[in-house]
């Protein structure tokens, strides 16, 4: 009998939190703690890193937009020298490499469409109101 006693006494020290159950408490309870800081904190990332992309896509979306409106009402309000005269400084800065918006505009695909949908009827209409189409179409 006393050697079935012993044995359980062993067994129940090597159990985790018993044998010292203030001891045993304590470090299950900053284990806790541990586990919710790491959970709260991989879940602000999750949700933080994609708002931070989504703000910044809305935000190119708009300067785009803006650039394109702001474009249209430039060609729109042009007698067609002055719309000649744009085209021709337009063409003289793309050789000298790429400008802000026109970068902007080639890594972001959404912002280029909106741009595209805004400028494109408006730029082609001025062209064939002023006889500038390419190839003399």
């Amino acid at each position: 009998m006393t050697s079935l006693r012993v044995e359980r006494q062993c067994t129940v020290a090597n159990r985790p939190g018993e044998g010292h159950p203030a001891r045993g408490a304590k470090s299950r309870a900053m284990i806790h703690r541990i586990a919710i800081v790491i959970a709260a904190a991989v879940t602000l990332g999750a949700i933080a890193l994609p708002a931070t992309a989504q703000m910044r896509q809305q935000m190119a979306d708009k300067a785009a937009t803006a650039a394109a409106n702001s474009f249209v009402s430039k060609i729109q309000s042009e007698s067609c020298s002055q719309f000649g005269q744009t085209m021709a400084q337009m063409k003289s800065k793309s050789g000298s490499g790429s400008s802000g918006m026109s970068s902007k505009l080639k890594g972001n695909t959404q912002a280029r469409t909106d741009f595209v949908n805004i400028v494109a009827a408006p730029l082609l209409n001025k062209m064939i109101d002023c006889n500038m189409m390419p190839g003399g179409m």
